[in-house]
């Protein structure tokens, strides 16, 4: 009687497990093969920092895909590009194309071996909630970071002083963004408010739907400001958008009742990942934890770099200097329009960049040293280790300066003047501030 007891009640049991149809399935095998092999066992393709060519290299996921990308690209799709990994800063390399092909056939591949194996199970009701809790956690990372850097102004910083002085026209789509984003401190900020509630409200199981939705809205946007302004995180911010996408799916139908149809919306039921109480517990702790580590890593390298990021000059040699005359081996340089050679304006900003702006309006970044108590610059060019420069800093009058000593093969003296800052007229841009009353619509 025991056995057939038993038995009847694990029909029973199966009888009652909801069904998936084949198509839930095959796309749930995937959507989970792919994610894994995106995300884990490290950082890939557009999720890396970037940060050196020992990085790159050193782990082991990438070793494993940095050879297959080489053959898949270069045998198969017959790429002519660069098909390394490089530390360029850039998320959409053609690495990382090609990357996001090979791991969508290998999880291809998995989903069908996987289908074939496991074909009679009906769901995965208990696999999928780690998947999401996964997902949960790596677009909370990411909302996260993203977010706290912006409210600290660390990603965002105002423009600098060869900024204001770059012509609008050469200025490239990620630049005017960039420059966008860092005068608007206050927009920056309330960006940087959304993605970090966003991804701090997903991490908490009762509030995944509110936390997907927020981050949907701001990963929208972001999406938006890569492709409009060329920004080299279209992948990453694709997947991102994705992930939010994935976390929404089981309330599609609620959300489309009460935001659309006018409909009651059933409550979904809890799914646990563990009977035990304390495991289960630990579950829901996790991502909570999680969240406040990357909050406070976030954080606290956000203020490092902010302080990098906007670290200048101090007084009286920062500032924007025009030249007013200029010698090269003792002949005087006339200041004719579109002279790449003669120069315009010299920006003392950054400790260790020296800008030159030709009379042609191109400027010319030269690594610096700066010694005060010297009063000396000594110069290199980054596309020439062999050119060297050394010039000598002296002030006759407090907005007046006299740069002179050799620049490269020649002997150069140049005659500054401090461009005035504060004048609205030359820099509105950072001078205009916020009006509540305008009377008269100022578009410069």
């Amino acid at each position: 009687m025991i056995p057939r007891l038993e038995r009847e009640t694990t029909v029973a049991a199966a009888e009652m497990a909801p069904q998936w149809s084949l198509a839930s399935r095959i796309g749930f095998r995937f959507a989970f093969s792919y994610f894994l092999l995106y995300v884990a066992p490290g950082p890939i393709g557009s999720l890396s920092n970037y940060n050196s060519l020992e990085t790159l290299n050193g782990g082991l996921w990438s070793r494993i895909w940095h050879p297959v990308v080489s053959l898949v690209g270069t045998h198969l799709l017959h790429l002519s590009g660069d098909l390394r990994e490089l530390p360029t800063g850039s998320g959409d390399e053609l690495y990382d194309y090609v990357l996001i092909l090979c791991i969508a056939l290998a999880a291809a591949l998995i989903t069908g071996i996987w289908s074939w194996v496991d074909r009679r199970r009906p769901n995965y009701i208990q696999l999928n909630e780690w998947l999401r809790l996964l997902m949960r956690m790596t677009l909370g990372w990411a909302m996260l970071g993203y977010g706290v850097k912006k409210l600290l102004a660390a990603q965002f910083t105002p423009p600098s002083l060869s900024r204001l002085m770059q012509p609008f026209g050469q200025a490239s789509p990620l630049g005017l963004m960039w420059t966008f984003m860092g005068a608007s401190q206050p927009y920056s900020f309330f960006g940087g408010l959304g993605e970090t509630a966003g991804g701090a409200l997903v991490l908490f199981p009762r509030f995944v739907t509110l936390g997907s939705l927020i981050s949907l809205a701001m990963t929208t946007n972001v999406l938006m400001m890569n492709l409009a302004y060329d920004v080299p995180r279209k992948i990453f911010s694709i997947h991102l958008l994705l992930m939010c996408l994935y976390l929404l799916l089981p309330d599609v139908r609620r959300l489309t009742n009460v935001l659309v149809l006018n409909r009651r919306a059933e409550p979904v039921p809890e799914i646990l990942l563990f009977k035990d109480k304390l495991l289960q517990w630990g579950t829901l702790a996790l991502p909570i934890l999680f969240g406040a580590y990357v909050a406070f890593i976030a954080g606290r390298q956000s203020i490092e770099d902010a302080k990098t990021l906007t670290a200048t000059l101090a007084a009286p040699i920062r500032g924007i200097w025009s030249v007013n005359e200029f010698l090269v081996d003792g002949v005087p340089q006339l200041a004719r329009p579109g002279d790449p050679d003669r120069w315009q304006n010299v920006i003392f900003d950054d400790p260790k960049i020296l800008d030159i702006q030709a009379m042609n309006g191109m400027p010319h970044h030269y690594v610096m040293e700066l010694d005060s108590a010297q009063k000396t610059v000594g110069l290199r060019r980054p596309d020439d280790p062999k050119w060297k420069g050394s010039l000598t800093v002296e002030f006759s009058q407090p907005d007046r300066m006299i740069l002179q000593g050799d620049f490269g093969p020649h002997q150069v003296r140049a005659t500054l003047d401090r461009i005035d800052l504060s004048d609205p007229e030359r820099f509105l841009l950072v001078n205009r501030g916020f009006h509540w009353v305008n009377p008269y619509v100022n578009n410069r």
